[in-house]
């Protein structure tokens, strides 16, 4: 056998082996990723928030946030930074921003909702479709060095070079070049100035170009990886599919020939610094840069359009696969005739083993009770569950009947020491933008307060708050409100029903249970927990004295 045909059937063999390799390779894994999307259904996909994190996942929300979002005090009162890392089920950057950012959106749209819940069910359904999905979205990653949103968004203030100019550099380049073989005496001294030309403006233009180069190529590979999505033609999400393709095939001009601006480092393999000279002498690279900089500004609205349908669809997968790590839950039930919620056995989706509680009131609700006993976090897992049901269509509980609401709180505040501000200034702030807020809307308000203006003294805190809860009764919110002031139980029997929290102390031990209980606390137990904990006598025993003169005679006594 002549050596050719043996080294030509070498060769064969070789690249027979090396495609073998490569599928092997590919399949085992496919096989590997998808064993590990199903072991680890059901739980979070992001085990660490580092700051630059936590700024890039919020950044999508905070450049695109509306009047009625979820609020900055709201939402820092009820730790949903804590509840979203519970949430985020997400496989990809643009999953867990629009999961963060809709989370702050209560919808008020029953359709809306009904098509969130469709998707996420069809997720549920179809374990083999969705599996396709995530690892589409796997594949898509999470980078977590800059926000997609942030990075998407820039390109509208890339300011590209002038392309014509670089464009005759090249035609000039070879015009010359090829002039040296008709009349070389003069046209080589030409040729090398053009040469040296073309060399110093490459590089002054690239310079400018460069930190954009990088983008370009997310975004060729966000619209390959898209298009992947599209082939996977899913049964149910025609529409997104449809959408999405109409998206990618609008980028077919901006993404042909972009490997001309791949590559660039000099002492690659030989190819590679081949091109590098071309792209020095005739400038394709930049030319092409140009192209991709005005596509890119005129398809701005399909490129956000594949950040939604991507972010929408990772959102909904992470829904589902969030329900599944729920001992229980049940999907929200909306009437708008009336303002009103009603729960049974509903929960805190950060308590390890909590306390269900059942509630069903058709007007605001005072919870009295003395501290630890369970108000605070009776109030929070009402709010949280109201946002939910609002936004991922799923509640921790039973059953949940409600209405559409805007939801604000004003609870875990403090002083703020930078604008020399006391405490009581600053929680009179946050329940004007409540008051504010019920005033202008058409969509009742959900409201939860925790302990109105304690920054003040009795007189004056009883006083207020007793008029600011009637008043946002009155005006048609719906208010949650804990306060240890019992008189606010009787002055405010026309507009709110009272509830409690109460707890057994003993000469040892203080026992709460959390259980929620119709009406106004009775028991006083501050004094007792005073006198357990090893408080001298003589202090336990003036105070209950006190106390009970008190009650006697409304008026507090000289201590002796």
């Amino acid at each position: 056998m002549d050596n050719s045909i043996k080294i030509t059937i070498g060769v064969i063999i070789i690249l027979v082996l090396v495609v073998i390799k490569v599928v092997y390779d590919e399949k085992k894994y496919m096989e590997k990723l998808t064993s590990r999307l199903k072991r680890t259904w059901g739980q979070p996909t992001r085990q660490e928030y580092s700051e630059v994190i936590w700024k890039n996942i919020k950044y999508y929300h905070e450049n695109t946030a509306g009047e009625n979002d979820i609020d900055d005090i709201t939402w820092n009162d009820l730790e949903l930074d804590r509840v979203y890392e519970k949430i985020n089920h997400t496989r990809t950057s643009v999953g867990e921003e629009y999961l963060y950012a809709m989370l702050h959106k209560p919808c008020t749209d029953s359709e809306e909702l009904a098509e969130r819940e469709r998707v996420i069910e069809l997720m549920a359904d179809n374990e083999e479709e969705r599996l396709k999905l995530q690892i589409a979205f796997s594949q898509m990653g999470k980078p977590g060095k800059i926000s997609v949103y942030e990075y998407m968004n820039s390109v509208k203030d890339i300011n590209a070079p002038n392309r014509l100019k670089h464009i005759l550099s090249g035609i000039l380049f070879l015009i010359s070049g090829a002039l040296c073989f008709v009349w070389p005496s003069v046209m080589i001294i030409v040729f090398v100035a053009v040469v040296v030309h073309n060399i110093f403006s490459y590089y002054k233009d690239k310079s400018l170009i460069e930190p954009y180069i990088q983008l370009f190529g997310f975004i060729v590979r966000t619209v390959a990886q898209s298009r992947d999505i599209v082939d996977l033609k899913i049964s149910g999400l025609e529409d997104y599919m449809d959408s999405l393709d109409k998206s990618v095939k609008s980028f077919k001009k901006f993404c042909k020939h972009s490997s001309l601006i791949a590559g660039g480092q000099m002492g690659g393999d030989l190819l590679d610094s081949l091109m590098d000279y071309v792209r020095m002498l005739v400038h394709i690279d930049i030319i092409k840069m140009c192209t991709m900089v005005s596509e890119a500004k005129k398809l701005n609205e399909e490129l956000f359009n594949i950040y939604e349908v991507i972010g929408f669809l990772d959102s909904m997968i992470s829904i589902c696969s969030y329900r599944e790590s729920l001992e229980n839950w049940c999907i929200p039930e909306f009437d708008n005739k009336n303002i009103g919620i009603g729960a049974k056995n509903l929960y805190h989706p950060l308590i390890a083993k909590p306390v269900k509680n059942s509630i069903s009131v058709e007007k605001s609700v005072l919870l009295t009770g003395s501290n630890a006993s369970g108000k605070s976090t009776f109030i929070k897992t009402v709010a949280i569950n109201a946002i939910f049901a609002q936004t991922i269509n799923t509640v921790l509980a039973d059953s949940y009947k409600t209405c559409f609401y805007y939801i604000y709180s004003s609870m875990a505040l403090r002083d703020d020491l930078e604008n020399s501000e006391s405490y009581y200034i600053v929680e009179i702030r946050s329940l004007q933008r409540i008051l504010d807020k019920v005033k202008e809307s058409k969509v009742p308000v959900l409201c939860f307060i925790d302990e109105v203006l304690r920054g003040t003294n009795t007189l004056e805190r009883i006083a207020s708050s007793s008029e600011i809860l009637a008043y946002l009764a009155g005006k048609g919110a719906m208010c949650f409100a804990a306060t240890h002031d019992i008189e606010l139980t009787n002055m405010l029997k026309k507009y709110y029903v009272n509830y409690h929290f109460e707890e057994h102390v003993d000469e040892e031990d203080v026992l709460f249970d959390y259980r929620l209980r119709e009406g106004a606390a009775n028991t006083r137990n501050a004094i007792k927990l005073l006198n357990m904990i090893g408080y001298d006598k003589v202090i336990t025993y003036n105070a209950e004295k006190q106390a009970r003169d008190f009650l006697k005679n409304g008026l507090w006594k000289e201590t002796e």
